[in-house]
């Protein structure tokens, strides 16, 4: 639970902050003791993010002393610049005849069947990717000398833009031309922001190697400068240092995160992932399944014995108003998760044939929903709430909004009951029903779609509004058990103090299974090391030796897709190729439910990742948990809940901080806890443990 009197001189303080779309979280934990000091929440500031996480700190700097104060922070910053296209003007250095790769993309379709197919458009337009003559063959031998400097310097002036991305051919086996191009590039550029593929993405795959750079590039002057700015800011209020979530789960340094802007594409819902998998862990569950909603998106990812399932590349900005338009494919280490346009702030809106849909677009944090009289028109899911009575108005006034349902009746009203000739309760219900099956079928992507069963998983519910939906989701997936964590509506600020410093890096090395020796292994992880150790000495705080493992990817000749294969920690011997074809085969066996006797074995990467747990959060204590401050005020609240027929039920409204520990709560029951409400439907059943989790049996219809 919240420290009831907690001291006014704490040790050093451990704060999480996470922007999301309208409200920023923020936890505090007294890094000595590990007692959870606050939790809260302040309105969003889209026009500058950094404002809202500033007001926290601010608030925070009222009660406790900010000195030597750490801040770990999960932005959207760089999502929000690629979704509103407003990363800066960029430029792309190619090889002669190489220009169009951003632009022929694969011969795949995003969608196989459909006539009218929208791909997404390259971040560098054509006038501004430019060639130059330069060759280095597979194998790293170079062709052709780079040539042609002055003229490709004068055409990146004549353009006029921020950032450069530089992405040559066969750039992975031998960085020498990008670095030469660099280095003039600098010279000529001091100002602009400059990547090359062969730092940020050395991997095979031409196509995806430069659609990383190119994002990075295009990301980078927002984001770095962002990252700069608050980081001074930050460090202006008096605290020690500011760390920023990468979308590994990972931490890092400002210096490391304007660096690398690409990692941070899935900040904020890497640290919900890293905090279900310490909560998982806390109450023995080590498979996990995470469903976060917040005011604009919905994700879910699983947790697999204690971590969370990692991908190596993903399609960033994949989905736009409900259509897969292919994204843009990043490499990079990111959190495996899937994400839809349905939060509570989603848009229920009637398409052209009179059909209700809700979602992906979002009434945002201005206006906001209707029922939050900030001047939105159009209903919204937290509205559809509001009329059928699961949003209780009195627990939403410390977040200084104040709920005004006659505005949710009117807007659903106006725009879906009326000219579906429904009620307006009726409508409501139908916005929670579609918005509910989305999401069930967004938890069946990221488990059945993935070979696993969503019913062999405990449900974690977070986010603002997580907990709302979690019983109806399980009840339509199947799953039987739902565990809600102390803070749920603060848990991705929570993971973002839990998180650990990470890196990882990688680079192509083609070779037969059957061919490589350790000796050889040794000398192609050295410089990823020496990479990480780069990468390392560029963070703020004092860590422990970092745990680094190596992995290789591996796949069998003629294939396009490989599995991670781990090769031990940093400093084991190597396994001889006869071990690592057996276990490459075994993995292969457990994935597909075959191996190929004939195939021949071929590593295609080498990776490393690297964990130090910074000294300050070994203590945090994960299930701790935090007072609403309103329970006492409140006591014997109820609600009216109403269903689709007009019908109302009364309902209590339970604190988790206050109700009794281990004793049964029936539905129907609304329950207060930490940022979020869960709401209890009738025949499912709740109880609140010592630690202030909340667990649920869900029943399900025969």
């Amino acid at each position: 639970m919240l420290s009831e009197h907690p001291s006014p001189h704490p040790g050093r303080l451990r704060i999480g902050i996470d922007v999301g779309g309208t409200f920023t979280d923020a936890v505090v934990f007294d890094a000595s003791s590990g007692a959870c000091l606050d939790a809260f929440k302040v309105p969003s500031t889209p026009d500058d993010p950094g404002r809202a996480v500033l007001q926290a700190l601010h608030r925070i700097g009222e009660r406790w002393s900010l000195a030597d104060a750490t801040t770990c922070h999960g932005t959207t910053i760089g999502t929000n610049a690629l979704i509103e296209r407003k990363g800066g003007p960029t430029a792309l250095v190619t090889t002669r005849g190489f220009r169009d790769v951003l632009a022929l993309r694969r011969q795949a379709r995003a969608e196989l069947y459909t006539f009218d197919q929208h791909m997404s458009e390259p971040l560098i337009p054509r006038a501004a990717r430019l060639e130059i003559d330069e060759r280095i063959a597979y194998d790293g031998e170079v062709i052709e000398a780079v040539s042609g400097l002055d003229q490709l310097i004068q055409s990146i002036r004549n353009l006029n833009v921020d950032s450069i991305a530089v992405s040559l051919l066969n750039a992975y086996a031998s960085a020498t031309h990008e670095q030469q191009i660099e280095v003039a590039l600098r010279k000529a550029f001091p100002d602009a922001f400059i990547s090359t593929s062969s730092d940020v993405a050395p991997e095979i795959r031409e196509y995806e190697r430069t659609s990383t750079v190119a994002m990075n590039a295009y990301l980078g002057p927002v984001v770095s400068r962002y990252i700069t700015d608050l980081a001074e800011e930050v460090r202006a209020t008096g605290s020690r240092a500011l760390y920023v979530v990468k979308s590994n789960g990972g931490l890092t340094s400002p210096v490391n995160a304007a660096r690398y802007p690409v990692h941070l594409v899935e900040s904020g819902p890497a640290a919900g992932m890293t905090a279900t998998a310490r909560f998982g862990a806390s109450i023995g569950r080590p498979d996990v399944l995470a469903f976060d909603m917040g005011g604009t998106t919905a994700k879910a990812g699983v947790v697999l014995a204690g971590e969370p399932r990692l991908t190596d590349e993903f399609y960033a900005d994949a989905l736009v108003e409900g259509r897969n338009v292919g994204g843009y494919p990043i490499i990079s280490s990111v959190i495996d998760l899937v994400e839809i346009g349905a939060g509570g702030g989603s848009l229920a809106w009637l398409d052209d044939a009179g059909v209700l849909k809700v979602g992906p677009r979002s009434a945002g944090a201005r206006p906001g929903p209707a029922c939050y009289g900030h001047g939105g028109e159009l209903p919204t899911v937290t509205d559809a709430h509001a009329v059928i009575g699961t949003l209780v108005p009195e627990l939403l006034e410390a977040s200084t909004i104040t709920i005004q349902v006659d505005l949710a009746r009117h807007a659903i009203a106006t725009h879906l009951a009326e000219p579906l000739g429904w009620t307006v309760e009726r409508a409501a219900h139908a916005i929670l029903d579609i918005a509910v099956a989305n999401m069930a079928e967004m938890v069946r992507l990221a488990t059945v779609r993935r070979g696993l069963d969503p019913r062999d998983f405990v449900l974690v519910p977070s986010g603002g509004a997580g907990p709302l939906h979690a019983v109806a989701i399980a009840r339509e997936v199947g799953i039987s058990e739902i565990v809600v964590p102390p803070l749920p509506g603060m848990f991705s600020a929570l993971g973002a103090i839990l998180s650990p410093i990470r890196h990882d890096v990688s680079a192509s090395f083609l070779r037969y299974v059957r061919d490589v020796s350790a000796s050889q292994l040794s000398q192609a992880f050295a410089p990823l090391n020496e990479k990480l150790d780069r990468l390392f000495a560029a963070e703020q705080e004092q860590v422990e030796q970092p745990r680094t493992l190596r992995f290789a990817d591996i796949r069998f000749r003629g294939q396009l897709f490989q599995l991670k294969i781990p090769l031990g920690d940093f400093g084991d011997e190597f396994p001889d190729s006869s071990v690592l074809e057996a276990r490459f085969r075994a993995a292969y066996a457990a994935e597909y439910g075959f191996d190929l006797p004939n195939g021949v074995p071929e590593i295609v990467n080498l990776r490393l990742s690297a964990t130090a747990e910074p000294e300050s959060i070994a203590g945090l204590a994960v299930a701790s948990g935090s007072s609403v401050g309103t329970a006492a005020t409140l006591a014997g609240l109820r609600t009216t809940l109403v269903d689709a027929s007009g019908a109302k039920t009364e309902a209590p409204v339970l604190f988790a901080d206050t109700a009794p520990v281990d004793r049964d709560i029936q539905g129907p029951a609304i329950l207060a806890i930490a940022g979020a409400t869960i709401w209890l439907q009738p025949g499912n059943t709740a109880r609140i443990d010592a630690r202030g989790s909340v667990h649920i049996k869900v029943s399900h219809p025969q």
